[in-house]
């Protein structure tokens, strides 16, 4: 961008902007904040870690502006309302059984000792086991599909290597690139280009019942509570 101020995250000046940004942020109302917003998308050109700052304060920026407007002056636990929402939508989306967050600053308070016990609501553990459950059915069909992929690779590499027998000694050749130079993925390219035959592709084994992962599933939905923690009521 024209004329655009380049940042550094690791500097002292970006450290001072941020803090500019940070004042603008809770300052900002409805009138202001399409100006501010456009300041840091625009106004900067951001290194990997100072456009996460820039997102991250646009957002609260947009949460100072509406909780000025006529229906805001939202509560405390308002607040934590939003945040939650925001942690869910913004990464955590997938999530089905729940989350925490650990304030470790009330470590120095013995009030609070219930809050580092490793315990777990009924609830949060039967979702959990629930989760479980569809993990194993979901891991079960990937399986049998593998299966059946692996049966007709057999078949399919045995025809390959009657056509190339020479496929066991130039399997490099034949075979997809996996990884490699920029060099190797050019001439990758080129044989696609060029309609080069390549060997048929062994299926990648999914999990399944010998997995470490799946045999975490069983013992969950068996009732074992992993990790050192109780089920409290």
């Amino acid at each position: 961008m024209t004329n655009a101020i380049a940042l550094d995250e690791s500097s002292e000046e970006f450290k001072t902007i941020k803090q500019n940004w940070d004042k603008k942020s809770k300052a900002a109302t409805l009138e202001t904040l399409p100006d501010f917003l456009k300041e840091l998308s625009e106004r900067y050109n951001h290194d990997y870690g100072t456009i996460c700052h820039a997102v991250a304060i646009g957002a609260t920026a947009a949460a100072w502006a509406m909780n000025k407007s006529d229906q805001g002056g939202i509560t405390g636990f308002q607040a934590g309302a939003i945040m939650w929402e925001f942690i869910r939508n913004w990464n955590y989306s997938s999530n089905k059984t729940g989350l925490k967050i650990v304030d470790y600053d009330n470590f120095l308070y013995p009030q609070y000792q219930d809050q580092f016990e490793k315990t777990l609501s009924a609830s949060t553990w039967e979702s959990i086991k629930e989760e479980a459950v569809k993990n194993i059915y979901e891991a079960d069909n990937e399986y049998s599909k593998y299966l059946k992929n692996l049966n007709q690779y057999k078949i399919d590499i045995a025809l390959f290597v009657e056509k190339y027998p020479d496929y066991t000694d130039n399997k490099k050749h034949y075979d997809h690139l996996g990884c490699g130079t920029s060099d190797e993925w050019d001439a990758e390219i080129k044989k696609k280009e060029d309609g080069f035959e390549f060997a048929p592709e062994k299926p990648f084994c999914p999990v399944n019942d010998t997995s470490p992962s799946y045999k975490h599933w069983v013992s969950i939905v068996d009732g074992v509570v992993p990790f050192g923690y109780v089920v409290t009521e």
